[in-house]
């Protein structure tokens, strides 16, 4: 009789659990269908609204006009699906306008990028909405890696650290409050991101230089001479922790760095800053719901964010953006790690303030 412990036993193993996987994600389904079966037959008089918190024809409104799409099979049959381009980039003129103007009917739902959610994190003054008071439906991440020029010393803090940046506060922001805790001291050379940054790291001009997505594999091979990974972002998995990245399995991700490094874990308000800072930033976009939503609302839009995962069309073009797609409770457990204690939001801002001479106002 075979004890299950040879490759037979592995195998089995391995059907098991993804038969546990498939029935805890069957469960919440179930559960969601059947809520939205208690409303109307068409409970979207005018159609469902997309509020996408950026420009027209912005990156995050191209990924609208696909999420529709994707989305109509879970909603009843004959529903429209509006879509409403509102203010910058940067999310935080349409989150705002969702907050302050958007019934909580289940009738809008809003999509937002992740740096929304890091201006929020910092105190903006521009930022008049409350990212942990969103009901989350669905949610894509993206790997974020911070290459280094060969050489960069980490834990030497007599020598500083260039590290390309857009600006104060945005993605890069847990690559510059990163370094400093290792003990490096990082100093930003702001302006630069994309393809610029890494030409400024090509001339020596800076150390090191943030990229994310489907640019890493493209990144690590044009710069392979001069740089290498130093630390990611991690990734949340599907208990909603900040883990190693898997699709950077010999990257470390920065909590693992700084435990090599130091000899014991991350701690601290500081450290509790940074980790919901990484998350945001590897929160390409998040598709949510007023506080207050009726729950048979929420449940109709899960089970449709349900159905996203499910279309081809959608998962390709998730794949060639190198997106990883969340739906039901993975995404709400994705935007709980974004949360922080008062004194660690605190302890972020006095951060900003001090080393990056940054105010919000």
């Amino acid at each position: 009789m075979r004890d299950g412990s040879g490759a037979g036993g592995k195998h089995t193993a391995r059907l098991a659990r993804r038969h546990l996987l498939a029935a805890g994600l069957a469960v919440p389904l179930f559960a969601a269908r059947r809520a939205a079966a208690a409303l109307p037959s068409q409970p979207f008089r005018d159609g469902a609204t997309l509020l996408i918190a950026g420009p027209v024809n912005g990156r995050l409104d191209r990924v609208s006009a696909h999420l529709a799409g994707a989305l109509l099979p879970g909603f009843p049959s004959g529903t429209p699906i509006n879509r409403l381009a509102r203010g910058g980039p940067d999310g935080v003129a349409g989150a705002n306008e969702f907050a302050a103007r958007v019934t909580p009917d289940g009738l809008t739902a809003l999509l937002l990028p992740g740096v929304a959610v890091i201006e929020w994190l910092a105190g903006d003054s521009r930022c008049h909405f409350d990212a942990n008071r969103f009901v989350p439906v669905l949610g894509g991440l993206t790997s974020r890696v911070l290459l280094g020029r060969n050489g960069v010393n980490l834990a030497d803090s007599a020598t500083p650290v260039r590290v390309a940046a857009a600006r104060p506060v945005g993605p890069d922001l847990p690559a510059l409050l990163g370094i400093d805790l290792l003990g490096a001291r990082a100093v930003p050379v702001f302006g630069l991101e994309g393809v610029a940054a890494r030409a400024a790291l090509a001339r020596g001009e800076v150390d090191a230089v943030l990229v994310q997505g489907a640019d890493i594999a493209e990144a690590r091979l044009a710069l392979a001479t001069l740089a290498t990974p130093l630390f990611s972002f991690g990734m949340i998995d599907a208990d909603g922790r900040l883990a190693a990245d898997p699709t950077l399995p010999d990257v470390p991700h920065l909590p693992a760095l700084y435990e090599q490094m130091r000899g014991t874990p991350p701690s601290g308000a500081i450290y509790a800053a940074w980790r919901s800072a990484a998350a945001a930033a590897i929160l390409d976009f998040a598709l949510v719901l007023p506080a207050l939503t009726p729950p048979p609302m929420v449940a109709l839009w899960r089970a449709a964010g349900h159905e996203v995962m499910a279309d081809q069309g959608w998962q390709q073009s998730a794949g060639i953006e190198a997106t990883r797609i969340l739906a039901g409770p993975e995404t709400t457990l994705c935007l709980g790690t974004l949360a922080a204690r008062p004194l660690a939001l605190l302890d972020l801002r006095r951060w900003l303030a001090e080393r990056l001479d940054w105010h919000p106002g």
